[in-house]
């Protein structure tokens, strides 16, 4: 079993600062190095950029670890960015167009991107590329399948096994839907398993009406949604009729542009921890992490 299975996540908004004893010499020449990828965001959801060491919180199953490094992550991250093209989503053609044109333009260039439909079935449009230019003109080609259903879990699957066979380093998934009739067959728990697996960081923006799916395939969906971006370090995105996509692509987009890399210390032990809890000192902030291992 891969160490990030091993790893569950509390995140907490806020800490009381909170001394703790430092090792001694022994102790941590036999220290692992761990690290996370680590998001912090004001009360406006906006990032917050200027944190350092003494910022953060870490403890494993109620012990407090040594935060040794904060710093900018600056590793390219490979985003495979899901889209629903079902028929549900034919009423946010153009936002749907207009927001994802904007991401990638923020995000591509320094980082690599993908872009996948999933209406009726998973399919690429365009495989990882650090183009602009060539993403601008895969989000232009996106055209709502009539007639047809959700695949998103397959799709988040096949992404997630894809990100895993690259071996990608920083691997990210960004899931945009409108939440209509959902045909997949996977389960959420195998979705789950494999989005884990991957180590990817796992973001929802959700298109919502007044009604509401009670069939097993949404149930399962909205459990992915939920689970999903809170286990992983991301966030689910609840828009009613799709009001405020680009802006809210947007926000996913700075988020993932203003990450921290935080390394903390962990004694040598055979046992890994169950529980990670992060949290930072200042009340006003919330701060959500993903697990990376031991640092190589």
């Amino acid at each position: 079993m891969s160490d990030r299975l091993l790893f569950r996540f509390v995140i907490v908004g806020t800490a009381f600062t909170v001394g703790f004893t430092m090792p001694t010499p022994s102790e941590a020449t036999q220290a692992q190095e761990q690290h996370m990828y680590v998001s912090v965001l004001d009360e406006n959801d906006r990032p917050v950029l200027d944190l350092t060491v003494s910022d953060f919180v870490v403890r494993e199953d109620g012990v407090l670890r040594e935060v040794l490094r904060v710093q900018r992550a600056t590793e390219p991250m490979q985003v495979a960015l899901l889209v629903d093209n079902s028929s549900a989503a034919a009423p946010y053609l153009r936002d749907l167009r207009d927001g994802l044109g904007e991401f990638v333009k923020q995000i591509s260039g320094d980082h690599q991107v993908a872009v996948i439909t999933y209406g009726d079935r998973p399919t690429i449009v365009k495989d990882y590329t650090w183009s602009v230019a060539e993403l601008q003109q895969a989000v232009g080609r996106i055209f709502p399948r009539p007639s047809s259903g959700s695949l998103l879990l397959d799709a988040i699957y096949n992404a997630a096994q894809g990100l895993q066979r690259r071996e990608a380093a920083r691997p990210v998934i960004v899931a945009v839907t409108a939440a209509g009739a959902e045909y997949s067959n996977r389960s959420y728990q195998a979705v789950l398993r494999l989005i884990e697996d991957a180590g990817a960081t796992f973001h929802a923006v959700v298109m919502t009406t007044d009604g509401a799916s009670f069939d097993t395939a949404s149930r399962y969906r909205d459990m992915v949604l939920d689970r999903g971006t809170e286990r992983t370090g991301g966030r689910r995105i609840d828009l009613l009729r799709g009001q405020f996509f680009r802006e809210a692509l947007e926000g996913v987009a700075e988020e993932l542009l203003s990450q921290y890399l935080l390394v903390y210390a962990r004694p040598d032990t055979l046992v890994p921890p169950e529980e990670t809890t992060l949290s930072t000192t200042h009340p006003s902030l919330t701060v959500r992490g993903r697990s990376v291992g031991p640092v190589q």
